[in-house]
């Protein structure tokens, strides 16, 4: 004896703004003299059916009612569509058990048509759906609840986020000048190491400016870091359903990179201040010039991929 128990899922999409039942259709199918390959040819229509069925009926339904529900803060308009969506998936799985053991069944009687032995034998059938109901998604439950106002904090976040990158974009500025002003005094020290005329105050000088270019290093990431948690309420507001354009994902994008510039600009510049400081204290006769010029390069550049960003978020918001 031959024995088919399956459940067969009838939702194989997803959805972004409802909560999807586990809709199902599980078929019991028992044949006393039947073996599993002659079961096996008479349920394969029946899977193609059943595969196809929820391709061109269930899923676009879903997929369609999901794209209209999208940003709807109404909860009246809410409410009538997710009645609407409820109803017409019920009508598309009502007579769904019927349909399929009718097809089992007709599937069957083709094969008992090309053996005649068959006829003689009995096929058991049966099918039953489970389905649930289909509820709003959490983002559209919180833009029902706020009657629209996630989009507008969106945009309150936004320009808190901007505020701050503007800061540190001058913040920035300033360590282009101090980062001259190093190289100003390590110039001056290595003419003067070259000469034989180096002194005290020439150390002094550069230790001065090298101890006020690290204060602003950090002025820039501390103001860098603190886009941080705004930007988390970004992302949660997106993740939660927010409906943004492209441009405003870009945005997001864009601020996750000027942190990552700036945090990467701080590093550098760090390192642009100790390699600078390192060289003057074992200035002897001669100074490294050139590899101090190119640890500053090396923070120019940072810079100036950072400002860049700043430019098109600018453009954005």
């Amino acid at each position: 004896m031959a024995k088919v128990n399956k459940s067969f899922d009838l939702i194989t999409v997803k959805a972004k703004n409802f909560e999807l039942p586990d809709g199902k259709i599980t078929l019991e199918v028992s044949g006393k003299e039947i073996d599993t390959s002659l079961l096996a040819r008479i349920m394969e229509p029946v899977y193609a059916y059943l595969n196809d069925y929820r391709k061109v009926a269930i899923g676009p339904a879903i997929q369609k009612y999901d794209k209209q529900i999208e940003g709807m803060s109404d909860k009246a308009e809410v409410d009538k569509l997710i009645k609407l969506v409820n109803d017409e998936l019920k009508k598309l799985v009502k007579n769904l058990e019927k349909e399929a053991q009718n097809r089992i069944a007709a599937s069957w009687k083709k094969i008992q048509k090309e053996n005649k032995e068959y006829t003689k034998w009995k096929l058991k059938i049966g099918a039953k759906i489970t389905w649930g109901v289909i509820k709003i998604g959490k983002s559209i439950a919180a833009l029902v609840a706020s009657a629209g106002a996630k989009a507008d904090e969106y945009y309150k976040i936004a320009k808190s986020v901007y505020g701050i990158a503007k800061e540190v974009k001058k913040a920035v500025a300033k360590e282009a000048k101090l980062r001259e002003d190093v190289m100003k005094a390590v110039e001056k020290m290595a003419k003067a190491t070259k000469d034989g005329k180096v002194g005290k105050s020439h150390i002094t000088k550069v230790e001065d400016t090298v101890k006020e270019y690290k204060v602003k290093l950090t002025a820039a990431r501390q103001k860098a870091s603190s886009m941080a948690k705004p930007l988390e309420q970004l992302l949660q507001l997106q993740d939660d359903g927010v409906a943004l354009t492209k441009k405003q994902e870009k945005q997001i994008n864009d601020m996750i990179v000027q942190i990552i510039e700036f945090n990467t600009t701080e590093k550098n510049g760090r390192a642009f201040a100790d390699f600078a400081l390192k060289k003057t204290k074992e200035a002897k006769g001669q100074l490294d010039l050139k590899t101090i010029k190119a640890h500053a390069e090396k923070v120019k550049k940072a810079i100036d991929i950072a400002l860049k960003v700043f430019e098109v978020a600018s453009d954005i918001l």
